[in-house]
Formats: structure tokens, C-alpha cells, sequence
């Protein structure tokens, strides 16, 4: 089971946030094709999403996005279209 780091407060583990909130959260989504999964899963069913939402509106500063840099236009377009700033690093 993940733990805090007594030294760093970091959080290894997005059920950790479940009624709590993080300065920052990073959400790694390391396989091809991350980012289409929002168009084609159900998110009132799919887990994988409902964990997605827990950890990116439980930031309050910052909320961080990794993925396969051939995703990284994608998601841009798409957060942009919704007004959410973006930055691409």
C-alpha cells in the first residue's frame, strides 16, 4: 500500500486524495491512445475515467497531465476548446 513520504508529503496513489485535495497532481497516462478513451468509454461506467476525474479535480494549484508526446495536440485542442489553460511542455 502506498504511503505518505513523511520527508516530501508526497502521494503515490490517486485513492489516496478521495476526500482530500493535493497543492499538485501528476496523472501519467503512459499507453497510446489515453486520450481517446475519454471519447469512446462510458463515464458513468468506466472506472479507469472515474479515477482520471478523482485526481485531476482534486488539485488545488496545479494539475498535470504525462502522456505520449503524439497525444499531446490532441488533448491541447480539447482542453483549449473547453477554456482550460494548457500549457505544453
Amino acid at each position: 500500500m502506498s504511503r505518505i513520504q513523511a520527508a516530501t508529503g508526497i502521494r503515490t496513489n490517486i485513492i489516496q486524495l478521495k476526500g482530500d485535495e493535493a497543492d499538485g497532481v501528476l496523472l501519467l497516462l503512459p499507453d497510446a491512445g489515453s486520450t481517446q478513451r475519454r471519447d469512446t468509454a462510458d463515464p458513468a461506467t468506466d472506472e479507469v475515467l472515474r479515477v482520471w476525474y478523482v485526481a485531476l479535480t482534486h488539485a488545488r494549484r496545479l494539475a498535470t497531465i504525462a502522456l505520449p508526446d503524439e497525444e499531446n495536440d490532441q488533448l491541447a485542442r480539447l482542453l483549449t476548446e473547453r477554456q482550460v489553460p494548457v500549457r505544453v511542455a
